[in-house]
């Protein structure tokens, strides 16, 4: 046997199947949610609101789209990819609704540090999503709480509110533009009832 000549051939296969797996597409997908001009004075608004960056369990914050098999397996995609870090689109985009739905509210991202004594008194919002994923019965779902904060220099910082929320949400398409749009809509409803709930506070 041509010991030089097997080496050769399983070199080729070897090569060749490298070469297959290369040329596979990658999809990247993101939020499609529109960006309306606006402006905003402090002094026009009543509160500030810090939105925190979401915070999400486990494997669900890689880039790779995720998918529940059953109750003990996620699957995230090799080439079904968020075109960003999943926590820094979904804080991006509470961030333009909320700013959007409380308009006598300053809404901003993280938290700065503020020497201005006024601006020190502050209502501070963090997300933690346990669920944020297709699943095998066509559903989008987002699921976890949200926690809400008050902080001022007399008394520091308080806890005001903790709601927990589960929306599981029928496909709008079953493949992952559908399932991306599914998801887009659902964090959206989500938001809404954050501002629904955030804007009931006496100020």
């Amino acid at each position: 046997m041509n010991y030089k000549l097997c080496a050769s051939v399983a070199s080729v296969l070897l090569l060749s199947a490298c070469s297959q797996t290369s040329f596979s597409t990658i999809e990247y997908y993101q939020f499609s949610q529109p960006i309306t001009a606006m402006q905003r004075l402090a002094e026009n608004t009543q509160a500030q609101l810090r939105i925190n960056t979401v915070q999400l369990r486990g494997a669900l914050n890689n880039r790779g789209i995720a998918m529940v098999l059953d109750n003990n397996r996620v699957n995230a995609a090799n080439y079904h990819l968020w075109s960003e870090s999943p926590d820094l689109m979904l804080t991006a985009s509470a961030h333009q609704q909320l700013y959007t739905e409380l308009d006598n509210w300053m809404v901003i991202k993280g938290l700065p540090v503020i020497t201005d004594l006024d601006q020190q008194s502050f209502y501070e919002l963090e997300y933690e999503l346990h669920h944020f994923n297709g699943d095998e019965q066509g559903n989008a779902n987002i699921a976890g709480l949200w926690r809400l904060y008050y902080t001022n220099p007399e008394s520091g910082r308080k806890l005001k509110a903790v709601n927990y929320f589960n929306e599981l949400t029928p496909l709008q398409d079953s493949d992952y533009e559908g399932l991306v749009a599914t998801l887009e809509s659902t964090w959206l409803k989500v938001n809404k009832q954050v501002a629904n709930e955030v804007s009931k506070l006496a100020l």
